[in-house]
């Protein structure tokens, strides 16, 4: 098969490229961007693209709409692996058509659409190259302190997170608060997201928004589906403002916990595209590119926390992948779809409130032969099964 690869600034082009080749597939690249790729204009672009190079499909990471409409207009196959969670375009209308082959990493999301009706919506886990890692990593140990990021694997790390802290000012819910939501709107908010933190493997808050609720909350933060969406606003509400904000609050309350508990006699590292942001205990280095120093990052520390955004229900974020197909111990907060291919206590451990996280942090400290193990379990976990190319063979299957 021939492929028309759409190129833009998103993760795994190097590794899927790579896949593409060893499963016999020949790949043309279309240049584009995140802008670009949601511009009207990208469905000639694509179709033109397919003509010239005699592709019989199209591949992009996330899904775009204007992309599916070129595949229906002219019959080519769309293939859309989708690693946001959430993402808003999934929402279009355009999700039905019959061109459309659509994987989403979180279990939850493939049964909502498949209980709709939407039948070429599936489930696929996301991926690591663990080859190209090592290599990556290699490469930072021989050059050591010759580049910032190597420099910062070279030093290692007791404890490390590496990811959004959603800290920035002004976020949605912050917004709308400032704008004056009722004290009973305000109250019933904070009993609702109080209540999901207590719970991993479903999400109740959007069930919990009444009409009222939201109506306040609109007032506040007038935030509008797309008119081509089919998204509801209670779902736009719960996205993107509440699920945000209890990560926002959940990870906050996690580095702030570690930096008292373990800061003083540990190192314990931030990387996060805020660098101003100040944790006492913790050392933010700010960000880290996420497919180079993040996995020297990954493959120097000792405990790898993941923290995973709210939106996702059962599926298992990329960052996770990366971390195992780095060689890195893995600690991460419930989710269901790790069980369906891991084994918690053999190939990564798994915390169900915050507590058991900074338990678990003092044990695998103390216990290097256990948590060394882990790790190494879950790289040949991942070398086993969960490549970039065994993905391309179930997706092209």
């Amino acid at each position: 098969m021939k492929i028309l690869f759409l190129k833009w600034e998103c993760f795994g082009i190097p590794d899927i490229l790579a896949a593409f080749e060893k499963a016999g597939h020949e790949v043309a690249i279309l240049e584009t961007s995140q802008e670009g790729l949601l511009d009207p204009a990208i469905a000639d672009k694509v179709s033109r693209a397919m003509k010239e190079n005699g592709c019989n499909a199209v591949f992009g990471f996330n899904y775009f709409p204007h992309v599916a409409k070129a595949a229906a207009k002219d019959g080519f196959e769309y293939y859309s692996w989708v690693y946001d969670n959430p993402c808003v375009q999934l929402y279009s209308c355009t999700v039905p058509n019959p061109t459309n082959h659509i994987f989403v990493f979180d279990s939850d999301t493939c049964l909502k659409f498949n209980r709709g009706g939407i039948g070429n919506v599936y489930y696929l886990p996301m991926a690591a190259d663990p080859d190209r890692i090592e290599k990556v990593c290699a490469d930072a140990r021989a050059k050591n302190a010759a580049a910032a990021g190597s420099a910062r694997a070279a030093a290692g790390e007791d404890i490390t997170f590496v990811g959004l802290m959603y800290s920035e000012k002004h976020n949605f819910y912050d917004r709308m608060i400032s704008k004056g939501v009722s004290a009973h709107t305000e109250g019933y908010l904070r009993g609702i997201m109080e209540a999901q933190k207590l719970l991993y493997g479903m999400n109740i808050t959007e069930a919990a928004l009444t009409d009222e609720i939201l109506e306040d909350m609109h007032r506040a933060l007038p935030l509008e589906p797309d008119p081509e969406s089919v998204i509801t606003r209670k779902t736009l509400f719960n996205e993107y403002v509440i699920n945000r904000q209890i990560t926002a609050e959940e990870r906050s309350s996690a580095l702030t916990m570690l930096g008292t508990l373990f800061g003083e006699d540990h190192k314990v590292g931030l990387y996060t595209g805020d660098g101003s942001l100040k944790i006492a205990g913790i050392v933010n280095h700010g960000p880290v590119d996420p497919e180079r120093a993040a996995y020297a990052v990954y493959n120097g520390s000792r405990i790898n926390l993941n923290i995973s955004l709210r939106s996702i229900v059962n599926g298992i974020p990329l960052r996770c992948f990366d971390i195992m197909g780095a060689g890195g111990f893995l600690l991460t907060s419930y989710a269901g779809d790790m069980t369906q291919f891991f084994t918690d206590g053999e190939h990564y451990i798994s915390f169900d409130s915050m507590e058991d996280m900074l338990t678990k942090c003092a044990y695998y400290l103390e216990h290097e032969d256990e948590r060394s193990g882990i790790a190494a379990a879950g790289l040949a976990a991942i070398k086993e099964n969960h490549t970039y190319y065994h993905r391309v063979l179930e997706m092209f299957d």
